[in-house]
């Protein structure tokens, strides 16, 4: 058995998971990854709550006057729901925000809602338990890059004030456009969990994919991934500054917990696997 103190915070499994892992050899190993899912999104499920407060908060709409500078790109939308400003950091030589000067592109929604699909990747482990722990690192770490996301949501609310830059839209775009912008409202700014997590299960899915031997998949997965990377700002759902922010928490978490947790479970046993708390 490994010493408990060598295990790193990647591989040292949560209580909380007990009753997902007493289930993992139901439906032939298929309902553990449903399971984990819908555990991990009650972990995360304050995300929804933080962007409701954030909206609902008592505010001053912005001005006729301010409204009608927009095309200058040089007047900031923001209301005073916003304590800092992301888009203060980017501007060009005429003082014209770098945010608002990205093209809105309303096809690259596509690619901005290809994130749930990642949510599944866990029924791309192994179904033995040594597959299951690597789907545990994901889901740490996945609830990790959350959780430390949630507290800047909360204390430093920023308005995504860029969905105007849309425009009028009609048929298939109008319509997803609308149903997405009503479940998600423009606040939860930095960092931008939408890069941060689709990064980190991508690095897990890529793994799994690599022990199915199928690397033609890894390789179509990356451009795939970048393509999301630019949607968060094209589709207007995000600033610059967020994606930079939600680039630095993906990739901290890889390095720190994931790939930490990784490399312990790949240099002990299946016996040795740290399942202690598992029961």
């Amino acid at each position: 058995m490994a010493n408990r103190s060598n295990i790193p915070f990647g591989a040292r499994f949560w209580r909380l998971w007990r009753p997902v892992w007493q289930l993992r050899h139901k439906a032939n190993g298929m309902l553990f990854p449903a399971l984990l899912l819908f555990w991990v999104m009650l972990l995360i499920s304050p995300y929804i709550v933080i962007n409701r407060m954030a909206a609902w908060a008592h505010h001053t709409p912005i001005s006729a006057e301010i409204i009608d500078q927009r095309d200058t790109l040089k007047v900031s939308q923001q209301d005073d729901r916003t304590v800092w400003d992301p888009k203060s950091f980017f501007r060009d030589g005429e003082g014209r925000f770098l945010d608002y000067k990205i093209p809105a592109i309303d096809w690259t929604i596509w690619f901005y809602l290809t994130l749930f699909g990642y949510y599944f990747a866990f029924f791309a482990a192994q179904k033995n338990d040594r597959g299951r722990a690597e789907s545990l690192v994901m889901a740490q770490a996945w609830a990790v890059s959350s959780w430390i996301a949630y507290p800047i949501f909360a204390v430093l609310p920023a308005h995504i004030n860029m969905r105007w830059q849309l425009g009028e839209m009609e048929g298939i775009y109008g319509f997803v456009y609308e149903a997405f912008h009503s479940l998600d409202e423009p606040f939860n700014a930095w960092p931008c969990l939408h890069i941060a997590q689709s990064f980190i299960i991508a690095v897990a899915l890529s793994r799994w994919w690599r022990q199915l031997k199928w690397n033609w998949a890894v390789c179509l997965l990356w451009p795939a991934w970048l393509g999301l990377f630019i949607s968060v700002m094209t589709t207007k759902q995000h600033f610059i500054w967020d994606s930079i922010t939600g680039t630095l928490l993906g990739v901290g978490v890889w390095l720190t917990i994931m790939r930490p947790g990784f490399r312990h479970l790949d240099s002990v046993a299946d016996d040795d696997l740290p399942l202690a708390k598992l029961g």
